[in-house]
């Protein structure tokens, strides 16, 4: 059994295991860049909670306090508390189903810790969910006002693109699968963009840092390959239905790679 991705490009039965992907890529991202950056420049991932409770108002957090387990504190677990009767019993509270989404991105600073660069991933999430999508528009306006470049690439087949009109409009015209849409600082109006078709090998990209600076390279194909064999996902379900679909000479095409590669 073929255990490297069978696709020549993005793998679209990824999105069985975004999560796990979409970690692994800001990951495998961060360690490419790091290499390559100027030496007063450090590129670090960063997270953030949503969190959506029964009320259907979002809240959006960083932790700040983490509470673990003894045995990775590699400390002895507490004794059960004496129950003192003086002191009322607890009270009870309500117990509320929540969903929670983490966000995951990477922010290229310099020493002093200004912005220079932001290197996003979207999700099926930020794509399909009106709530998520505002807020991926907040946090581009956000590190486009404060003079950063920000870079977008959309690795999903679900949902809309959530790229300029004008953007779109390019992606649809190369017939892309994908896309990725470079927003340099300071030039407001203009976007770098590369459309991915499904059989395209995925393309080594420009990454724009400070204007004294050369841009970096930063190749993707090898980051989705390592996510592929690293995460083991030759054990994927390669039958499972793609949603949406895949066009019927794409589905054949990719029956034959499955089947070359007996995944199938």
């Amino acid at each position: 059994m073929m255990t490297k991705n069978p696709f020549p490009g993005m793998n679209p039965f990824f999105q069985q295991r975004w999560r796990d992907a979409h970690t692994m890529l800001v990951a495998y991202c961060r360690d490419a860049l790091q290499e390559r950056l100027p030496a007063d420049l450090v590129a670090g991932a960063e997270e953030e909670t949503v969190v959506i409770g029964a009320d259907e108002h979002e809240t959006a957090y960083r932790p700040d306090v983490q509470v673990r387990e003894p045995w990775r504190l590699q400390e002895p677990a507490a004794a059960a508390v004496a129950v003192n009767s003086s002191i009322p019993p607890g009270t009870e509270p309500l117990r509320v189903l929540v969903e929670d989404e983490i966000e995951r991105w990477i922010e290229i600073r310099d020493t002093t810790g200004r912005l220079v660069t932001a290197l996003e991933w979207l999700s099926p999430s930020n794509k399909l969910e009106t709530e998520e999508r505002e807020r991926f528009h907040r946090r581009r306006r956000r590190f486009l006002s404060g003079g950063a470049s920000v870079v977008e690439m959309d690795l999903v087949r679900q949902g809309a693109w959530l790229f300029p009109e004008g953007v779109r409009r390019a992606l649809r015209g190369a017939g892309a699968t994908y896309g990725v849409c470079v927003f340099r600082a300071g030039r407001t109006g203009e976007c770098e963009v590369y459309p991915i078709r499904l059989r395209d090998r995925l393309p080594c990209l420009r990454i724009p840092l400070r204007p004294t600076d050369a841009d970096v390279a930063l190749d993707l194909q090898p980051l989705i390959d390592q996510c592929h064999e690293r995460g083991r996902y030759h054990l994927l379900d390669y039958r499972f239905a793609l949603d949406p679909p895949l066009a019927p000479e794409d589905a054949a095409w990719a029956e034959h790679l499955l089947r070359e590669g007996h995944l199938i």
